[in-house]
């Protein structure tokens, strides 16, 4: 048990040498995610586009190859944002910063995606809207969570780090951040033969 919940709170802030080895680890994990996401948001030259919990700059990379957009990683881990420092250099800009108290202007970007940090979403949601605050008028946002079913099995997500969604759960949770109800689609993917997620699309109108 004690060992879950280490991993839980090096999930929710990576720090040191073991926050850097589990940003590794979970770079391997999340490649079947990171590229579906990156399919649904569909960057554009000349966009700006925003990763919102950046970790090591994997999906940022997946970003920069599919086109020549702008890109901005934020994340609230120094350790993380390190990593990503060295993996991309001046290809991207960076911000440390909790998700919810990012310091950007308003309708600053394109897009933001949104990988793996919704388990740390607060009850009034304010993680969501400042992301759909940071989106232009007719902006996207991609979000990837794993399906509470699959998570439900393991550990280290039953020691209170990590808020859980179903399907139903994580659109209302878009609706009430603001996003444009009848713009929001959310997909159940199978990850693996055993494990499902959750690949979320939402608008700001």
């Amino acid at each position: 048990m004690m060992l879950a919940h280490r991993l839980a709170r090096q999930l929710a802030h990576p720090k040191g040498l073991p926050g850097r080895l589990l940003g590794n680890a979970i770079d391997v994990v999340n490649r079947k995610p990171t590229r579906l996401a990156v399919d649904l948001l569909a960057p554009c030259p000349g966009e700006a586009v925003i990763d919102a919990g950046c970790g090591t700059g994997a999906a940022m990379a997946e970003l920069l190859a599919r086109a020549d957009c702008r890109v901005t990683g934020a994340d609230a881990s120094a350790t993380m944002l390190e990593a990503a420092r060295q993996r991309l250099g001046p290809r991207a800009s960076y911000l440390e910063a909790k998700l919810e108290d990012i310091s950007l202007p308003d309708a600053a970007f394109d897009a933001v995606l949104a990988l793996n940090v919704l388990y740390f979403e607060s009850k009034d949601h304010a993680m969501l809207r400042r992301m759909r605050g940071l989106l232009k008028t007719g902006g996207r946002l991609v979000a990837y969570v794993t399906d509470r079913q699959s998570m439900e099995n393991w550990s280290f997500a039953r020691e209170g780090f990590h808020r859980l969604f179903d399907k139903e759960t994580l659109c209302a949770a878009l609706a009430d951040a603001g996003f444009a109800q009848a713009r929001i689609e959310v997909h159940e993917v199978a990850i693996t033969r055993s494990v499902t997620g959750l690949l979320a699309r939402a608008w700001r109108s």
